[in-house]
């Protein structure tokens, strides 16, 4: 009988070990290990110099009047940049129509590795009908880049193919936090 009490109590104390309770501690401790690690990512980031060079091809489309109202631009190219190597670029260009309004614009480079930088632009200025100067500011990414900011200059060349499209080169330096 003494053996089944025993049992008995070494199951409970089992099962009671095993309770949800100590899942939830568990996993509320690996989050702070997710965030301790994160926070010792963003504290050993370093400013560093950024360059680009880049060239592609881009092409313009109506907007669907809801999304995007006026204008879409997609630009697609590649070239080599500081920190990323080889890489390729997507641009994405939301236009509203209105005067100065840049409207919704994104940037996505890839590096030769897969890791990717995202930005968005934030100034620019046309100083002839073919070439302007704009500023892009880095937002994130992925891999290295996860918590990556920064910003850079850029000066870009446009040249119209055809009514709704053509190629464009573009240079730029700026900084980069990662």
């Amino acid at each position: 009988m003494k053996n089944r009490i025993l049992i008995l109590m070494l199951s409970v104390a089992t099962l009671y070990a095993c309770s949800s309770d100590s899942l939830i501690t568990d996993e509320a401790d690996l989050t702070e290990q997710t965030l301790e690690l994160q926070r010792s990512s963003i504290e050993k980031a370093v400013t560093r110099p950024f360059k680009i060079n880049a060239e592609g091809d881009f092409n313009l489309f109506p907007g669907d009047g809801v999304t995007c109202p006026a204008v879409v631009l997609n630009a697609l190219g590649e070239g080599t940049a500081t920190h990323l190597g080889l890489s390729t670029m997507l641009e994405e260009w939301c236009f509203n129509g209105e005067g100065n309004d840049l409207g919704t614009r994104t940037l996505t480079l890839t590096a030769a590795n897969g890791d990717v930088l995202h930005g968005t632009h934030s100034y620019i200025l046309w100083t002839s009908p073919t070439s302007f100067e704009e500023v892009l500011v880095f937002d994130g990414g992925t891999g290295r880049f996860e918590n990556a900011t920064g910003e850079f200059n850029e000066s870009v060349v446009v040249i119209f193919d055809t009514e709704f499209g053509g190629t464009f080169t573009l240079s730029g330096k700026g900084t980069l936090t990662y």
